[in-house]
């Protein structure tokens, strides 16, 4: 009982972090992409410690408070759509052979995001949104998609490389 109402206050304090961070998309310039990054590892810390349960919680929780009050709906939704790549990340790396695996993440990555942009440009109508892309050219808006999928990638052996050392960290406590 103790320890079960231990990993639900650490997940509740995680999902309050990962909500703040996300805050602050809306507060500092340019932290668009990166705000919903470090939400993400508010996730992973929560699948660490108190298993994967309570890493879905933790992610439902912060989507659902950054959703409501986050001041950039981008990076909220960027959250919401591909926030709980973290809890997903151990499956996707069990995959063999490497190709496969790399496809597999780059098509989640792909398949996440064109939804998340389908949904605010032709349901929530974000007009803003809609009158930049339509100002881009098209090279520019496929060299934006390309570099990206390459930063999904640099996320992925970020994430990966980050829970190395933190179980390192943590076995010698």
């Amino acid at each position: 009982m103790k320890r079960d109402t231990h990993r639900l206050a650490l997940a509740a304090m995680l999902s309050a972090l990962g909500a703040v961070l996300l805050c602050l998309g809306g507060i500092l310039p340019l932290s668009t992409y990166a705000c919903p990054v470090l939400a993400s590892l508010a996730v992973a810390a929560a699948r660490e410690e108190c298993g994967g349960k309570y890493g879905f919680g933790c992610y439902a929780v912060t989507a659902a408070i950054a959703l409501l009050l986050s001041p950039d709906k981008e990076a909220a939704a960027l959250f919401a759509f591909l926030g709980y790549y973290p809890l997903l990340k151990p499956r996707l790396d069990a995959l063999r052979p490497a190709a496969l695996r790399a496809a597999a993440k780059l098509a989640l990555c792909a398949v996440a995001v064109g939804a998340m942009y389908a949904l605010l440009i032709f349901l929530l109508r974000l007009e803003a949104l809609t009158r930049e892309l339509a100002d881009t050219a098209p090279a520019l808006l496929l060299a934006t998609v390309a570099l990206g999928l390459v930063t999904f990638l640099v996320y992925d052996l970020a994430l990966g490389r980050l829970t190395a050392v933190y179980r390192r960290r943590r076995k010698h406590r």
